[in-house]
């Protein structure tokens, strides 16, 4: 087992389904296959990350399609080797984790954590088999060097735990938004809209590929187009008499934007 015990950093084992550490910290599997290795003294809120709400609508809006060109550059970029394993951090619902699975990576080869627990929640629900944990990515409940390739997809992470994690040699698939992502959106929602920073350096990481993945995208009706703004900081943020307007309308088009980066652990 990849993971170990949040409290001592002991390797953790199942067994009577709970996973427990030598010195008998014990988390105990939930129906639905996940554990959540979250201890209470490390939540900064009583629910920490998305809520249901907002996973939902995400997922939603994932399932219908939109985003499909990112998954296959997703997909060509991390191809499955028998043996290995990955680790997607931030999973969310587990949309990327499930486009990995369609596409060969079996089950026990994949694993996620999130702080949300809903996100886990319905990600182990959709994917029998793989191992997801509630976590926060600063401090990952992981053993050292003990998976070949992370996946992060908009979520933060500290540099150092994902160096410590990943094997040597091993890589990060990393996602993030590139200059032009949703620009318009952003420009009609913000008096000072900014474009997205290029993606900084990952500390202990070697760049070996990175490529844009542009595209447009049309939401069809009222609900996506709610499910989309939902999922999104442009939920809270921005003109609310724009975003108000933008509910409204039947239809939206948009253009995707992502830096798609590939690095290779320097370990």
């Amino acid at each position: 087992m990849i993971w170990q015990c949040p409290v001592c950093n002991l390797p953790l084992a199942l067994g009577d389904g709970a996973w427990r550490c030598a010195n008998q910290h014990c988390f105990d599997c939930a129906r639905e296959g996940y554990v959540n290795l979250l201890p209470v003294n490390k939540k900064r809120s009583r629910e920490p990350g998305d809520s249901a709400e907002m996973l939902q609508a995400r997922r939603r809006f994932l399932e219908s399609g939109h985003y499909r060109p990112l998954v296959e550059a997703i997909v060509a970029l991390m191809p499955y080797v028998p043996g290995r394993q990955l680790l997607d951090i931030g999973c969310g619902e587990g949309f990327y984790s499930r486009g990995l699975q369609a596409a060969g990576w079996p089950a026990q080869a994949l694993a996620g954590l999130d702080i949300a627990k809903a996100g886990v929640r319905m990600a182990a629900k959709s994917q029998p088999g793989v191992q997801f944990v509630v976590a926060g990515s600063y401090e990952l409940p992981l053993a050292t060097d003990s998976v070949d390739h992370l996946l992060r997809v908009f979520a933060p992470a500290a540099d150092a735990e994902m160096h410590r994690v990943v094997n040597p040699g091993g890589s990060l698939l990393d996602v993030s938004p590139g200059p032009d992502h949703l620009w318009p959106l952003k420009a009609a929602l913000y008096d000072e809209p900014r474009r997205h920073p290029p993606p900084k350096p990952v500390e202990g990481f070697a760049p070996e590929v990175e490529m844009r993945c542009c595209f447009p995208f049309k939401l069809r009706g009222r609900e996506a187009i709610a499910d989309f703004l939902a999922m999104t900081p442009f939920a809270w943020k921005g003109n609310s008499d724009v975003r108000r307007e933008l509910e409204l309308r039947d239809s939206l088009k948009l253009e995707a934007d992502f830096v798609v980066r590939r690095l290779i652990s320097k370990k």
